[in-house]
């Protein structure tokens, strides 16, 4: 087959996810994969398979345009290698514009090339949702050949807020490169002196509540004596509200903010906690990357992460906002060395069972193929 995929390439779970189906789809499966877009996906740079292409969206800086018409040149230019590649299969990673510009993409080529949709999030919860973009939204899912969603949550929100029958929607997890997150892919020994690393990745936005980590981190740091460390990995507008924060709270000289980091892997696996404070998390590939690397994972109780993690079984969860819980549950990984135990092994267990990525990538190929 020829598959064209179109994502965010940017550092964000769905790019990941999106740029692992092509990897798998074209290493192991033989497929032909065009990636399209503004710019490659980050990891397409690391790989020389001659079955991963990419195409760059060249938009026009025309004076009548009140801003670059990136969503009309997208489909322009997807009709021309519709046309000109052959392509039988275009996959969109979120509704706006990728699917849109799918389908129109496939009207502009008069060619039968199946649309696939994978819902990720926000392209539901909060572009999709607004008012001025809900029928549109609409409009992608009647209108692509199959719609997926990355947890059973999306599914039900994508139902609760467009009125679409669960059964017109399949979930299909998210997964992580078993090549990439791994327990042995540490880049460095753990520091001897004994300090726990506990870490947060995100991109630093509200909806991530960045500002809970500075103050579950710093109950953490007042009920131990166990040496600590907070380490941030990515960037955002709240960084400097977590300096401010970490300033008052006296517990500056014990955090790193480290930026966006690239591969993350080896320092994900560096960390003894990592700890998402999401006010909500259509999935949680953070979660999922960190059990893989055998790191065990505190997180809220919010949105898809419950299906990632059972609560004292291969993770920890407190609702969003539980400062104290969290500080607690946390400590109990630090401490417990049994329960800490148990915990790693359960989400290495899962993340090879339930978010098996040959699997996963199976799902997708037969959906291609239907």
């Amino acid at each position: 087959m020829r598959i064209a995929i179109l994502s965010y390439h940017k550092i964000g779970g769905s790019g990941i996810v999106a740029y692992e189906i092509g990897r798998v789809m074209a290493e192991e499966r033989g497929h032909e994969v065009h990636f399209v877009g503004l710019e490659p996906p980050f990891r397409l740079k690391e790989n020389n398979s001659k079955n991963l292409n990419f195409h760059k969206v060249w938009v026009s800086d025309y004076p009548v345009f009140n801003y670059p018409p990136y969503a009309l040149a997208l489909v322009s230019q997807l009709a021309e290698l519709i046309r000109d590649c052959g392509i039988d299969v275009i996959h969109s990673h979120y509704a706006l514009p990728h699917a849109i510009a799918a389908i129109m993409a496939r009207e502009v080529a008069k060619k039968n090339v199946r649309c696939i949709t994978t819902l990720h999030g926000t392209d539901i919860t909060i572009v999709g949702a607004h008012p001025a973009m809900k029928m549109i939204t609409c409009y992608a899912l009647e209108k692509s050949d199959v719609v997926t969603a990355v947890s059973d949550f999306l599914k039900k929100e994508t139902e609760r807020i467009f009125g679409v029958c669960s059964n017109e929607i399949r979930r299909v997890y998210n997964f992580v490169n078993p090549n990439t997150f791994h327990p042995e892919i540490k880049s460095r020994k753990k520091d001897e002196s004994g300090k726990k690393v506990i870490m947060h990745i995100s991109n630093l936005r509200p909806v991530k509540r960045p500002l809970d980590v500075i103050r579950i981190f710093h109950k953490i740091f007042t009920k131990t004596e166990i040496p600590l460390e907070l380490w941030i990995i990515g960037d955002g507008p709240l960084k400097s509200e977590m300096v401010s924060l970490a300033e008052e709270l006296s517990i500056r000289p014990y955090i790193k903010f480290l930026g966006v980091k690239h591969p993350v892997g080896p320092l994900i696996a560096q960390a003894d906690i990592i700890l998402i404070s999401s006010l909500t998390e259509s999935f949680g590939l953070a979660a999922l990357e960190a059990m893989a690397c055998k790191v065990p994972v505190v997180a809220t109780r919010t949105g898809g992460l419950p299906e990632v993690i059972e609560d004292g079984i291969s993770g920890m969860l407190f609702d969003v906002g539980d400062i104290d819980v969290a500080a607690d549950k946390s400590l109990q990984l630090l401490t417990n060395k049994k329960l800490n135990s148990c915990i790693k092994k359960e989400g290495l267990h899962v993340v090879s069972k339930k978010f098996n990525y040959r699997a996963i990538v199976d799902e997708y190929e037969t959906l291609y193929k239907a």
